[in-house]
């Protein structure tokens, strides 16, 4: 018997110590910077037990885009942590944004680890959704006095257009892996008018008092988006 409870005894300082190694393995890599920004925990049962088909997704924040060698590393890292938080977990997910863009829904990397696989996938049009997004460092005249060119997000789809003061914009709808889309505007009084290369004509409708765009839509009827 007391073989047994020395045994077990090992064991038990064995895993201890292993997991603070990993812990300090995690402290002393030299991580990029990021910003963590929200987590989604998997649903845990009664039991303690994860179901295979549950994700862990870390939201982060990066200054610029990265090379793979570096948002490799951002990966190991939250693999690890997820891991050592979650026992059992197999799907370890990390959404990595362009600083300013989480509220369009469209990461720059997603960096996956799904039944011990690990994939880097990279979103080109994210640097895109940032350049338009991003406020010019001198306010031209119709920056100032057309109350249309901003950014407009609607609660109910996620969904963004963006307006600028040349009377191009871009249309981002939420979802990983959509590409967003091009649009020239013309503002006529309330009326809005944005062309798309590849979906036509689109009229919206403004509300300088609430500064919100109506859109009426074959699927989801009357859109409302808001100024940001």
């Amino acid at each position: 018997m007391k073989k047994i409870l020395f045994a077990l005894t090992t064991l038990l300082f064995v895993a201890c110590g292993n997991n603070v190694q990993q812990s300090k393995d995690i402290e002393n890599v030299n991580l990029p910077e990021y910003k963590l920004l929200n987590i989604e925990e998997p649903r845990v049962s009664s039991n303690g037990t994860i179901s295979p088909g549950q994700n862990l997704v870390y939201n982060i924040e990066i200054d610029h885009p990265m090379q793979n060698d570096s948002l490799e590393l951002l990966q190991n890292y939250f693999i690890q942590k997820g891991e050592g938080d979650f026992v059992g977990i197999n799907k370890v997910i990390v959404r990595a944004y362009l600083k300013g863009t989480y509220t369009y829904g469209t990461p720059y990397a997603s960096l996956n680890l799904v039944a011990g696989k690990k994939d880097v996938i990279i979103n080109e049009e994210a640097i895109k959704i940032k350049e338009l997004s991003e406020e010019p460092s001198t306010k031209t005249e119709q920056d100032t006095t057309d109350p249309i060119v901003g950014t407009f997000c609607c609660d109910r789809t996620h969904d963004t257009y963006i307006f600028k003061s040349d009377q191009t914009g871009l249309f981002v709808m939420q979802g990983i892996g959509v590409s967003p889309s091009e649009f020239t505007w013309k503002r006529s009084g309330n009326n809005i008018t944005i062309v798309f290369e590849v979906f036509g004509e689109q009229k919206l409708m403004y509300n300088p008092k609430a500064k919100t765009l109506t859109e009426k839509s074959e699927s989801f009827g009357t859109l409302v988006f808001h100024k940001q």
